[in-house]
């Protein structure tokens, strides 16, 4: 089982697993900002609610910080659920305006069977998103 990105009529559909979905929203955060993304990336190594209420905290400190309100609706993505979720296509832009200009050459986030280019081809999709006004959903 894994997830699905697509939208109404999607330019692309990105078919991958729970690890992959994380690489992806990890590499977002990191292009939010490199401290808060380190902080999001280390969720995976919490075990307890001790530690999650750590992380957490962390990440509000790192957003008050960095003034990272103004990402509130990526945000909203990243620590949404796996599964069954969407953003509108004015957060597609806003992911995009984030991610356009970044290299991921030789990152992937698709199966590898199928993996190809995968941040350009969602850089993509995204605008598609956005231009066409169609929300982005996984499931």
């Amino acid at each position: 089982m894994g997830i699905t990105i697509t939208a109404t009529k999607p330019k692309y559909t990105f078919d991958m697993g729970y690890g992959g979905f994380r690489n992806l929203r990890t590499n977002i955060a990191l292009a939010i900002n490199k401290e808060f993304g380190k902080n999001y990336a280390a969720i995976v190594y919490c075990d307890s609610k001790e530690s999650y209420e750590e992380n957490d905290r962390i990440a509000n400190e790192l957003i008050k910080k960095y003034n990272l309100s103004k990402y509130d609706d990526i945000l909203d993505f990243l620590y949404n659920s796996d599964y069954g979720g969407k953003i509108s296509y004015k957060t597609c832009k806003h992911i995009y305006d984030l991610i356009k200009d970044i290299d991921y050459e030789d990152q992937y986030f698709r199966y590898a069977i199928i993996a190809h280019n995968d941040y350009n081809k969602f850089k993509e999709f995204l605008i598609d998103c956005y231009s066409n006004r169609k929300n982005m959903i996984y499931f």
